[in-house]
């Protein structure tokens, strides 16, 4: 009698065991057409060429975790999976009849949420928050609201630039978009926006707050800088390029500049996060080294 319960507690390991490797089949043969045209516009599409790292993070970022994750205790949470599941449901039944690839895409984490929650639990899911949200940066905006962003930033960008070059004494007009030099006509297309480093200074910017043993609100702003660090970048990117063209003459603007704009880009973004997340490691340390203060005794 006593052997019972451990039999029926193995019998229920052993049924969610098969339980999960099913449904991980049925995922795979699900979601196979969406995953391979997303992975072929990750390697074709500039701006999304970041993508295919989130999910390889996401995976270490679950492994770094293993162990707490085989020792987390079950909480129940089938209410809050269902309601996941439902809503990854719709988005790929929609998406799938509409021939909408965000939405189809959308669906990937909410299923993962979904079936976290239903078949390991609210602890378990605890856990895994932050890489599976993490995922959701890894799906391609579509072109009609990424075009929509861009034209803002183009304006924003050449209007910054333009304060710049004339803080700096150099002859500058700007219409719109365009910066007309004295010697060259700069235009700010959509690829010059900026959009395209302020989503990897993002992605980025969330890695580094991954890693990083701060705290939540030291987090945020890490991830808030990033915003500022990418329109920084990029400003600095066109001030140098229109230099360039004045100074040295077109070509530099149209040949060395183009082909090294992207790196620029991200070596001066990527230089302003790390000095934001040094100095928020900074401050906390001397706040949690600080003495307390001392009340004053009665004389």
């Amino acid at each position: 009698m006593n052997n019972v319960p451990f039999t029926e507690k193995r019998s229920g390991e052993t049924t969610r065991r098969i339980l999960t490797t099913l449904v991980a089949i049925e995922l795979i043969v699900l979601y196979i057409p969406i995953v391979i045209p997303l992975v072929k516009q990750w390697m074709a599409d500039p701006n999304y060429r970041h993508g295919i790292l989130i999910p390889i993070i996401s995976a270490y970022l679950v492994y770094s975790k293993r162990g707490a994750i085989a020792s987390a205790k079950w909480k129940d949470a089938k209410l809050s999976g269902i309601t996941m599941l439902t809503i990854a449901s719709v988005l790929l039944i929609g998406g799938t009849a509409a021939s909408e690839l965000f939405t189809s895409r959308l669906s990937i984490p909410f299923m993962l949420l979904g079936l976290s929650l239903l078949l390991k639990g609210k602890e378990f899911t605890r856990l895994l928050l932050f890489p599976l949200v993490f995922l959701f940066f890894m799906i391609p905006l579509p072109y009609i609201i990424y075009y929509k962003l861009t034209f803002p930033l183009q304006l924003m960008s050449a209007k910054l630039s333009a304060g710049l070059l004339h803080t700096i004494n150099v002859s500058v007009i700007r219409k719109g978009n365009v910066l007309i030099l004295p010697n060259y006509t700069l235009e700010v297309v959509a690829a010059c926006s900026g959009l395209r480093s302020l989503m990897t200074m993002i992605t980025l910017a969330l890695i580094m707050a991954a890693f990083m043993e701060i705290s939540l609100t030291g987090k945020a702003i890490l991830v808030a800088m990033a915003v500022p660090s990418a329109v920084f970048a990029n400003v600095i990117r066109l001030v140098v390029t229109a230099l360039g063209a004045v100074f040295v003459g077109p070509e530099f603007a149209e040949g060395t500049m183009h082909e090294i704009s992207g790196l620029i880009v991200f070596s001066f973004g990527l230089l302003f996060l790390i000095v934001t997340a040094l100095i928020v490691r900074w401050i906390e340390r001397n706040k949690k080294g600080a003495p307390g203060k001392r009340g004053k005794g009665i004389r």
